[in-house]
């Protein structure tokens, strides 16, 4: 019997120990992890302020290379009007102004100024252009393709009302025209309604364009009276109907 109770005690000590033992591993396996937990939270901290360290030293550099762009491109619009060259440069800004959320004001304001010194050149040639009255249809066209900025609007107006006046006076000539081959007896009904015809046209765009009249329009309603009643052929092949309304 006292053997037996000897090896139940012996057991129970030893279940004890072992408890013991199973208690502190149980709590130093604890202990690890949560060092090891805090040891990995640290180095994360640690890895993302270096990321955020790069980060900035890289937006810190693209930002320096950003405003190196924007001094150049301001340099090659005003001093040397290199517009060619300040297009390749802003194109590269754009791209860092994009990527890194920088502000591209600046440069698209240069850009559109670009644009308007360009449109402005095209401007002036198509108004030397419209010295020639009898280009008013060519410079017209070339105008459509021209964008009214508001910059440009005062200028490409005016250009586009003297075509209209161009136009008026090309039609009182051509007009005139037909009544001088008429008087010499050229195909006197061709001529004569072809004058009549480019006459009422001259009119009606001076009215409609609010054009300043020319003494040409009263000459040639003169004329064509005349003409038209000093024809025999035309006095005897048209029906004497009043010529004006």
């Amino acid at each position: 019997m006292r053997k037996i109770l000897k090896l139940i005690r012996k057991v129970m000590i030893l279940l004890i120990i072992l408890g013991i033992i199973g208690s502190g591993l149980f709590y130093y396996n604890k202990y690890r992890k949560e060092k090891e937990r805090r040891l990995a939270e640290e180095e994360k901290k640690r890895q993302e302020e270096i990321e955020k360290e790069k980060k900035r030293k890289l937006i810190e550099e693209k930002k320096k290379l950003f405003e190196k762009y924007i001094s150049e491109i301001e340099k090659y619009y005003k001093e040397e009007k290199n517009y060619k060259k300040v297009e390749e440069l802003a194109k590269e800004a754009i791209a860092i102004a994009k990527q890194y959320n920088f502000p591209s004001d600046r440069i698209y304001k240069i850009l559109h100024q670009i644009e308007v010194d360009r449109y402005l050149i095209k401007l002036e040639q198509l108004q030397k252009e419209n010295q020639d009255i009898y280009k008013f249809f060519y410079v017209r066209s070339e105008l459509q393709k021209i964008p009214s900025l508001k910059e440009i609007y005062e200028l490409k107006n005016n250009i586009i009302n003297q075509t209209y006046e161009n136009e008026y006076k090309v039609k009182l000539i051509s007009a005139k025209k037909a009544l001088d081959n008429l008087a010499e007896g050229d195909q006197p009904t061709y001529n004569y309604f072809l004058s009549k015809k480019l006459y009422y046209e001259a009119r009606n765009l001076r009215a409609i364009k609010n054009i300043k009249k020319d003494k040409m329009e009263e000459e040639i309603e003169k004329l064509q009276n005349e003409l038209y009643f000093a024809s025999k052929h035309l006095f005897k092949n048209t029906i004497p109907t009043s010529i004006y309304y």
